[in-house]
């Protein structure tokens, strides 16, 4: 937006004829300085908002309107971003290209529940040039990011039915493909664990594994448990394994459940594949780690972030071109933790 009586940008002169203030006190508040009061605050804010004027931008991006800034939204925290392998690889691969094209990256975690009336600070003032939402969070909030008009990106989830772009992986065929190695190595009576919150990867995952146990004629023999806890997971494996048809193999929607799972099961003297088989998701350090060392379903974390920051770059070059629906495929990593019955 600019100046509606010259046509040109906005400048911090006009935000400061707008509130009936001095240009010293525009740019006390936009750099968080002096003794203003909050309503003062509050009209610089909305005169900004107003102008079109983006305060953090330097003079050359004013002229362009542009920021060089993405900001990347984790749900609910993005503290979770440090503590897992997963979402760090992924980073990395984002902002290799991102740093290449001279982009920023501002990081922020986000739950609707705890803001339900006001979109994310960078987005409300202006200070971004796109904005991509990482991992799963629920739909109500990635319509309303996509009814911004900014160029939005979902990178690790989908939002069906909306001209969003979006970059995922094939958790459908790759549930598929874990569903036929456990048949193939003899396995009936399966079982998947997921989470009971809702999740979009969860949910192409668990439709996966279904299609496959239909595939194989297995529908009464598997089934998809979704549990709070890795606890509530390990008594209802125990409670499978008494069974009159005991359960032998399981899949977890990611390692972290699986590893973990694996661990309690087996400080309670079950031993991991002679008493139970186990197959996890992602393919994290974690897996390799592991004793035994996990069969997996192995994703490209890093070229994840990579496609993702090329769609979003490619849709602030170009708003208008078609939507893309990026599928990465997965693979099988066969190792320890499953055993042939």
């Amino acid at each position: 937006m600019s100046n509606g009586q010259t046509g040109i940008p906005a400048t911090i002169r006009d935000v400061a004829k707008e509130v009936g203030c001095s240009i010293a006190t525009v740019s006390s508040v936009l750099n968080g300085r002096g003794r203003i009061s909050d309503a003062t605050k509050e009209k610089v804010r909305e005169a900004c908002k107003k102008l079109g004027y983006f305060p953090n931008a330097a003079g050359r991006n004013l002229r362009n309107r542009t920021t060089e800034n993405i900001g990347i939204l984790f749900y609910p925290s993005c503290a979770r971003i440090f503590s897992n392998i997963f979402y760090s690889e992924m980073m990395a691969g984002l902002e290799e290209e991102l740093t290449k094209a001279n982009y920023n990256l501002l990081l922020a975690g986000y739950d609707i529940s705890t803001n339900s009336s006001d979109l994310p600070k960078f987005i409300r003032e202006g200070s971004v040039d796109g904005v991509i939402m990482l991992g799963g969070c629920p739909d109500e909030f990635k319509q309303q990011l996509a009814d911004v008009p900014l160029p939005f990106l979902l990178l690790d989830t989908n939002l069906e039915g909306m001209p969003v772009d979006s970059i995922i992986t094939d958790g459908f065929q790759a549930e598929l493909m874990a569903v036929d190695y456990l048949v193939k190595q003899g396995h009936r009576r399966i079982v998947m664990f997921r989470h009971r919150h809702e999740n979009y990867n969860e949910e192409e995952r668990g439709k996966g594994f279904l299609a496959g146990a239909k595939r194989h004629g297995l529908e009464n023999e598997a089934d998809v448990i979704r549990v709070a806890t890795n606890d509530e997971a390990v008594e209802k494996i125990k409670e499978l394994m008494k069974d009159e048809t005991p359960v032998t193999a399981i899949t977890a929607v990611n390692d972290d459940m699986a590893v973990d799972i694996m661990h309690r099961l087996q400080l309670d003297g079950i031993n991991v594949p002679d008493d139970i088989s186990i197959i996890g998701f992602d393919d994290i350090k974690l897996a390799r780690d592991a004793i035994p060392p996990l069969t997996t379903i192995a994703i490209d974390k890093k070229r994840i972030g990579k496609e993702g920051a090329e769609t979003i770059l490619s849709r602030i070059k170009d708003p208008g071109q078609p939507t893309r629906k990026i599928m990465i495929p997965t693979s099988l990593v066969v190792r320890e933790s499953v055993k042939s019955l």
